[in-house]
């Protein structure tokens, strides 16, 4: 398999050309370098927007109710809608394979007071669930949990601006605050990862607690993340299937787009990932372009190659070397132009995308990388491109006749 007299031919001729070759190389290793090194970092900025803008609750559907603006089935337009608790209980046993989590809210505007201020603040009764379902990290203490429910317990959890309202340079874990006419009992402390200031001076509460007080099993909204497995699809889908079902269940005119609100994240996302394919087409259009620009220069080495040694290779085959040998030796040259000089800017970008790390955040470029697969897809690429580069050449030179070849001068 191994010859070693063509390898030295090859060497000899690539020898030769020292100058034109490393030019032609330096152009492939340039394309591969630019591919992997923007793959990388198309890869990092689409790590960024993900951690930055979807995060857990990128995919949520939301439901509230709203006034009808058409009239249906007996009854008038301009109906207010108010969905009830049973509603999540309807969910669940309606799409128990599509939903991960469902749960409820009660969200009210009170008067929050202790001895140092006081002021008007969101307050929403809450599952424990509801804490992996929202972009929002309890930083100190705990939410809400099962207990809490059970025992319809009077624990708040608070927006870490509304424990600098109420609580300046001091701990407010275990501190007091009253709502409206009850204490509640502060067991946590949160921060929020993109809903800003308002987000942070919001107060949760038990679910069961505030429907208690307010003896009311009325909803302000329900809030469902799909399962795991579902596709962008399949939870465009989803949403679209809940919004027919709620406005059979309350009546609502098919074309009624006022009387439920069913909010679907998964479009916003689609969008999204509209824009990274685009991103991707960029990458692939300016590493193809200046491969394309590789190959020529390649393949243009290939062709003075072959005219300057129209006569060795006319003596080549007048000895009886076939067409086919002929034909492959000029490929092996071109191939191994490619690989090698293509092996060194797959390397060179590799190391540099891999050790830009958290460097570029500033840019929501965070943790650029190239995985095994992009790697693999470049290698194939090299490959072909050798191939292509030397196909031209080495057809040509499989054809030169002996006695054509001896009189070339």
């Amino acid at each position: 398999m191994f010859d070693r007299d063509r390898w030295s031919e090859i060497w000899s001729s690539i020898s030769s050309n020292k100058l034109r070759t490393s030019l032609s190389g330096l152009t492939i290793a340039l394309a591969l370098f630019v591919f992997i090194t923007l793959f990388g970092l198309g890869n990092g900025l689409q790590n960024g927007f993900q951690q930055q803008f979807f995060n857990a609750n990128s995919l949520n559907i939301t439901i509230s109710g709203g006034t009808t603006s058409e009239s249906y089935n007996g009854f008038k337009k301009g109906r207010e809608i108010k969905l009830k608790d049973k509603d999540v209980n309807f969910l669940k046993n309606s799409f128990p394979d599509e939903i991960k989590y469902v749960v409820a809210t009660i969200a009210k505007s009170d008067t929050i007071r202790n001895a140092n201020n006081s002021g008007s603040y969101s307050v929403t009764g809450v599952y424990p669930e509801y804490e992996q379902m929202i972009n929002e990290k309890t930083s100190y203490g705990r939410f809400i949990n099962d207990k809490d429910m059970k025992n319809q317990s009077k624990s708040i959890v608070i927006g870490r601006l509304v424990a600098q309202d109420f609580f300046p340079g001091q701990i407010a874990i275990g501190q007091n605050l009253q709502i409206g006419k009850g204490v509640y009992n502060i067991v946590g402390i949160f921060e929020s990862a993109d809903g800003g200031d308002n987000a942070e001076r919001s107060i949760y509460t038990p679910y069961t607690t505030f429907k208690t007080i307010y003896a009311t099993d009325e909803v302000s909204s329900i809030i469902i993340t799909p399962a795991d497995h579902l596709s962008l699809q399949d939870i465009k889908k989803l949403a679209i299937t809940i919004d027919y079902n709620f406005k059979v269940r309350y009546n609502i005119n098919p074309n009624d787009f006022t009387g439920v609100r069913v909010r679907n994240a998964a479009e916003q996302m689609e969008e999204t990932d509209q824009f990274f394919f685009i991103l991707t087409l960029m990458v692939f259009i300016i590493g193809g372009g200046s491969l394309i620009a590789g190959i020529v220069s390649i393949g243009n080495i290939m062709v003075f190659s072959v005219k300057e040694r129209t006569k060795e290779i006319g003596i080549r085959k007048a000895l009886g070397a076939t067409p086919f040998s002929v034909l492959s030796l000029i490929m092996q040259e071109a191939i191994l132009i490619t690989l090698v000089f293509g092996a060194i800017g797959i390397a060179l970008a590799t190391l540099l995308v891999e050790n830009i790390g958290n460097s570029l955040e500033d840019y929501f470029i965070f943790n650029p990388g190239v995985d095994s697969k992009s790697l693999v897809l470049a290698t194939v690429i090299l490959f072909v491109a050798g191939t292509v580069s030397g196909m031209i050449p080495a057809l040509r030179a499989a054809k030169i006749k002996p006695i054509e070849a001896l009189r070339d001068e």
